[in-house]
């Protein structure tokens, strides 16, 4: 096996040849045939040598428009997409090694970037709140996504900066793998994705693709030879483009529209106890880890026969109204939007909110139902431009657009998304282990950070525990409330199912 390293210049020199041909500094180490030795210099990986193992097919630049679900990222995230803070919302996922030698696993690599194109995708700005993909070979850069470490204290310390990447999606592309190596041989590979590029069902997909590449390199045999390829988001663009994407864009346009006609209607008379977002907003987030939530949300979708989401959501409606003052909600519910099969194979980022509107009083059973309906019809009509459904909602609600009771996003995850190991902590850097009873039952404060969405609810569901958090901006209604909210979606939860 070929040397992995290059360390015969000095250390100043080697990081800026680093910065000049797109390479990876790793760990003070150098990864060898042989096996990892300390060292006083960086080890640096470079394409050409990482071409030696991948095989990968070479192919020119790429070039297209964003999908849907690329700008509705970018627009709902706003300037965070390229600050400091951007960090906060990637994912990161380890997985072990196996003992799988430097080259098994690096070939590895290069099969899941080959896969899915995504992860190798540049997003530069084009102009003004514009941006374009820019879809790399697959071999190309892929030394810059690469770090080495020794087993040990040394690989967490790499792991937690990966995942403290503030990525530059127009220079960097949204990955980074960080191998614990020991005598030549893969102990843990970490790996850190930008949310821009993958979203939870696409971390499970990306894993799973991940691991099979790794077994069927350590046996010899070609990674995904004879499987169907997945969708890749430069398709779902042009597809989106096409008449066909066209034709359903005015169908799901429809729908959105007469969602929110009924919810202007439910909100006829109310109005806002919260102004316009400031110039430089401030999120904050709650968070309550709750066994007893779980269970109740879990007996009520049993007897109901509804699904444990829409009875999140129902609860997360009631507060809301409360809150706001308002007869009903109007929530952005974030829907997988995966109905094909090249979809449902892909890494990359497809989830979209579609309106689903809340009943805020009445019999909970009927309001259950009716949240239920409106979530399950919307699931089909999730892919709207947000541009569009933006200009929709404006022309329909007015002022209330941007409101809590109109505009609150809310996400369901579960293990039939993410898959159970990664769903027994929360997804964030914070890894919450919100099954573990020494953090149930407090209302928790994270840090207070710039930007953000400015009404977020979210809940990670397991039947023995949940994980719910509020995170709104600082000057709305719901910052001061965010605690006393969470325990009220809990308290609804458990009372429906006594």
């Amino acid at each position: 096996m070929p040397s992995t390293t290059r360390a015969s210049r000095s250390g100043s020199e080697a990081d800026r040849s680093a910065r000049r041909r797109g390479t990876v500094v790793g760990a003070a180490c150098t990864a060898t045939a042989t096996g990892l030795h300390d060292q006083s210099r960086p080890a640096i990986f470079h394409s050409r040598d990482l071409r030696k193992w991948t095989g990968t097919r070479m192919n020119s630049t790429r070039r297209g428009p964003l999908t849907c679900a690329q700008r509705e990222w970018f627009m709902d995230v706003g300037i965070d997409a390229d600050s400091p803070w951007s960090y906060a919302t990637n994912f990161t996922s380890v997985v072990h090694g196996a003992g799988a030698p430097v080259g098994v696993v690096l070939a590895a690599i290069g099969d899941l970037l080959d896969r899915h194109e995504g992860l190798r995708t540049l997003l530069p700005a084009t102009g003004p709140g514009q941006r374009e993909q820019h879809v790399l070979p697959t071999a190309e850069r892929l030394g810059e996504v690469v770090r080495v470490a020794p087993a040990g204290p040394e690989t967490d310390q790499a792991i937690a900066a990966a995942t403290a990447t503030a990525f530059r999606l127009g220079e960097q592309q949204p990955v980074l793998f960080v191998l614990e190596v020991a005598a030549g041989a893969v102990q843990r590979i970490g790996i850190v994705v930008d949310h821009c590029a993958v979203d939870g069902w696409g971390m499970r997909v990306l894993r799973t693709d991940f691991l099979q590449a790794l077994r069927r390199r350590a046996s010899g045999h070609p990674a995904f030879d004879g499987q169907p390829a997945p969708e890749q988001p430069l398709e779902t663009a042009e597809w989106e483009m096409s008449e066909p994407g066209r034709a359903y864009a005015e169908r799901a346009e429809a729908y959105w529209r007469r969602q929110l006609d009924a919810l202007r209607d439910g909100l006829s008379g109310w109005r806002p106890t919260s102004g316009t977002a400031p110039a430089d907003p401030v999120l904050q987030s709650r968070w309550l880890a709750s066994a007893h939530a779980a269970r109740a949300a879990q007996a009520v979708a049993t007897r109901t026969g509804m699904p444990v989401s829409a009875v999140y959501l129902t609860a997360f409606g009631s507060v809301i109204s409360l809150v706001e003052g308002s007869p009903c909600a109007g929530i952005r519910s974030l829907a997988a939007n995966r109905l094909s099969a090249g979809t449902q194979a892909s890494v990359r980022k497809a989830v979209m909110p579609v309106p689903v509107l809340v009943p805020g009083t009445g019999d909970l059973a009927a309001r259950l139902t009716a949240t239920a309906s409106n979530q399950l019809h919307g699931h089909r009509f999730a892919n709207v431009d947000p541009a569009r459904a933006a200009a929709i909602s404006a022309e329909v609600l007015g002022e209330l657009a941007d409101t809590g009771a109109a505009a609150a996003r809310f996400n369901y995850i579960d293990a039939s998304i993410v898959g159970s190991a990664a769903n027994s902590r929360s997804l964030g850097a914070e890894a919450i282990p919100f099954t573990d009873p020494a953090v149930q039952d407090r209302i928790t404060e994270q840090p207070d950070r710039p930007g953000g969405s400015r009404y977020i609810l979210s809940v990670q569901h397991r039947p023995a525990a949940a994980l719910m958090t509020i995170a709104c901006h600082g000057d709305t209604a719901w910052a001061p409330a965010a605690g006393d909210m969470l325990r009220h979606v809990e308290d609804v939860l458990v009372r429906a199912s006594e």
